[in-house]
């Protein structure tokens, strides 16, 4: 199911693999719960399926992703661009970016933990805000501690990109969630880099 709504381009990949075998083939059909219970149990599921395999932190990484990534579109919050990259925002991949039909984008930085990692994804959406002023970002993590320490940074002002920091697993997703489903969103109209009322080239 992941490969054929496009989460995931490669059924080779190992994540699919896991994600498949630990939590579910057709992840449409696990019954309907709340977004942090589904968190929960699929994260469980998943560190069950691989207790007894060597720690692969990559890979937490990546198979959280795919959880956050088929909650979304099981609550139908779509279209939702993964791994994109923005016009006038360089060298900057964001997990997934939404767009809202009143024109500005919603970025979602995925970190199953953070220690420092919450300043990078802070950088990239101060980049994000600098181009799209009204645009939103939410870091969405497992990492409790660290989150409670973000969140305190970010009601101090210190983070100047990130106006939320949520924990995956909590009454705080849920919200999200609820939020987000309330949106419309839409696939964002071609910018061109450069517009003119005429363009003069070489006779």
């Amino acid at each position: 199911m992941l490969k054929r709504v496009r989460i995931i381009p490669n059924r080779r990949a190992k994540s699919y693999l896991v994600f498949n075998a630990a939590i579910s083939g057709d992840f449409t059909q696990i019954p309907q719960m709340s977004s942090s219970d589904y968190v929960k149990e699929s994260w469980g599921k998943y560190k069950r399926y691989c207790s007894a395999c060597p720690q692969d932190k990559s890979m937490n990484g990546l198979i959280f992703e795919l959880i956050i990534k088929s909650e979304l579109y099981r609550k139908s919050i779509l279209p939702m661009f993964l791994q994109a990259s923005v016009a006038f925002v360089p060298n900057v991949a964001f997990d997934i970016l939404l767009y809202s039909s009143e024109h500005f984008p919603i970025g979602l930085s995925l970190k199953t933990s953070l220690r420092e990692r919450y300043k990078q994804a802070d950088l990239e959406a101060v980049a994000l805000k600098y181009v799209h002023r009204r645009a939103q970002n939410c870091l969405i993590t497992l990492d409790r501690a660290e989150a409670d320490i973000a969140k305190r940074k970010a009601a101090n002002g210190e983070l100047l990109g990130i106006n939320e920091v949520i924990i995956a697993d909590s009454n705080d997703f849920d919200v999200l969630i609820e939020r987000l489903s309330q949106m419309d969103f839409i696939r964002p109209e071609k910018i061109d880099i450069i517009s003119a009322s005429s363009i003069v080239t070489r006779a």
